[in-house]
């Protein structure tokens, strides 16, 4: 079914009513089958309601059940302050206003009473999982992270995946555009919900919300649904704003523009519900002493939002960083002191022999091919792929590999956007003609930032890339494995890249050490991607 509804209050008479609860007489309209509404004037949807469409249930039901814990910082949604309601009596209030409190507590210096300055709402089941954004204020200055109870929490969080992903795929079908606009943002960084556009989920419990807008979240489109355990009535989410409800039951799918003023009407038990719930109570045995809100019921209403928080965009993302060495090069280690970059062992092809397979597949010039340069030239070669082999294997993501001669003379990018996820992106090295005997001199045009290497060229030595997954880092093992004969690993390593992306100017010159495959070497890779003849 479609709507199209028209506002019948002012934003104006809406705020008037921030904090207070909804009833009955605050719809006309209640939403309980397949129903898309739209904005009469705009055209403009509004909400887009499914019935029993998430199956995943059980499976949420089991791992987040328990994550919906009290709060006292849900603001205008928690309504408004009752000095009668349980936990509110036992506590002396000195200040009220609408849906905010202070009151008094304990001088732990004096032993006296004294005046919070802390200003709380009513207590409240309601509990972020995911990512929050940086915290600055009131003494806290918190990186981007995990939330307490998703890291307390992680083997429940992972194995919900499957939920946040149905609710994902529910998204994506009924908005595709604002699903795929809110999908990039998200991926700007990790800092969000694998597989899904979320970074973010809030979880309530029997929370019965007062009129209020989302904030904080990007675009404002969330997706909500429901568990429950024992019956119960009531509940219904409300638009007063245009007098709609949704009565949004067990693995109903609501997706919405929570910028809208929205608010619950009250839960409560009808006699066959007092019924059923006395022959099969609650999984819940809750303090009610506490006088948490909506705790004291004997069913259950699970309410799960689902959101992208508008700060996420500005969390940095890390990189993993690791120069290859050998062990015990302690002149070329001494710059990576004090850094954040890690030692990965070089494999030192000089322990090897001619006739190892690895020997035996490299492909050198036959004035080489039986002298101490081949086998660095293997050994090279396996410290690069074995390198890629422990990305795989400890499922890393953004990982900067960089030579032991690699100096860094640039900053690397700051947004791990502007660098692909479908093939590495060299940091440094120079460029060369595709063939190896043609001398032709050219000129790039290079753009700042990010530029793809032209077929016609080739990229030269692996001074310094990054490697965006592990997937990718499969993809080339797998690739390099399967080669029946090699080559130094800057010649294998481009052929088996669909494309090959670089970043200009570069971000790391090759700093003119004595090199153990080259001897004679005299040229040395510059910023600009060429090469400047030095010293050694």
């Amino acid at each position: 079914m479609k709507i199209y509804a028209s506002a019948r209050l002012s934003d104006t008479e809406c705020k008037s009513r921030k904090g207070q609860y909804v009833g009955d007489d605050d719809y006309d309209i209640l939403l309980t089958t397949d129903t898309d509404v739209y904005d009469v004037e705009t055209g403009e949807p509004i909400l887009k309601f499914r019935k029993n469409t998430i199956k995943e249930t059980e499976l949420a039901w089991k791992h987040t059940k328990h994550l919906a814990k009290a709060s006292r910082g849900r603001g205008a949604a928690a309504g408004p302050i009752d000095p009668e309601a349980q936990y509110w009596k036992k506590r002396d209030i000195y200040y009220q206003d609408k849906w905010s409190a202070k009151y008094m507590v304990k001088d732990k210096q004096n032993g006296g009473m004294k005046k919070s300055q802390m200003k709380v709402n009513n207590e409240v089941a309601s509990n972020p999982i995911g990512y929050y954004g940086a915290t600055k204020g009131m003494g806290l200055d918190m990186p981007c992270r995990l939330s307490h109870y998703t890291k307390t929490h992680m083997k429940d969080f992972e194995e919900s995946m499957p939920f946040f992903r149905e609710v994902s795929k529910m998204y994506k079908e009924l908005l595709p555009d604002r699903f795929y606009d809110q999908w990039n943002r998200a991926r700007i960084n990790d800092f969000h919900i694998k597989e899904t556009p979320f970074s973010t989920v809030t979880i309530n419990r029997n929370f019965r919300t007062a009129i209020h807008q989302d904030t904080g979240d990007y675009g404002g489109w969330a997706s909500l649904t429901v568990l429950e355990e024992g019956k119960y009535h009531g509940g219904y989410f409300v638009l007063p704003q245009y007098r709609i409800a949704v009565d949004l039951r067990h693995g109903d799918y609501l997706l919405c523009d929570v910028h809208q003023y929205h608010a619950n009407t009250e839960m409560y038990e009808t006699e066959e519900d007092k019924k059923y719930n006395d022959e099969n109570p609650s999984s819940f045995k809750d303090n009610l002493e506490v006088g948490v809100l909506g705790l004291n019921n004997r069913f259950t209403r699970l309410s799960y939002v689902f959101y992208l928080r508008e700060d996420i965009i500005n969390c940095k993302q890390k990189y993993d960083k690791y120069y290859i060495s050998l062990v015990g090069a302690v002149e070329r280690q001494k710059r990576f002191e004090g850094t954040d970059f890690k030692l990965f062992p070089a494999v030192d092809g000089r322990m090897m022999s001619f006739d190892q397979p690895e020997c035996v597949k490299m492909i050198s010039y036959h004035n080489i091919r039986n002298t101490e340069q081949h086998l660095c030239k293997v050994g090279c070669f396996l410290s690069h792929l074995r390198m890629l082999e422990d990305i795989v294997e400890k499922d890393l993501k953004n990982v900067v590999i960089v030579e032991d001669d690699a100096l860094q003379v640039n900053e690397l990018p700051t947004k791990l956007a502007s660098l692909p996820r479908d093939s590495i992106t060299y940091l440094g090295g120079y460029i060369a003609n595709k063939k190896i005997t043609d001398k032709t001199k050219f000129e790039i045009d290079h753009k700042e930032g990010l530029n793809i290497l032209e077929d016609k060229y080739r990229m030269l030595t692996t001074l310094a890339y990054f490697v965006p997954s592990a997937k990718i880092a499969k993809n080339i093992v797998d690739k390099l494995k399967s080669l029946k004969r090699t080559r130094a690993i800057d010649i294998s390593l481009p052929e088996v890249l669909d494309k090959k992306y670089y970043w200009y100017p570069a971000r790391f010159i090759e700093e003119p050490f004595k090199s153990t495959i080259r001897p004679t070497k005299s040229e040395f890779a510059n910023e600009y991607f060429k090469l400047s003849r030095c010293k050694v």
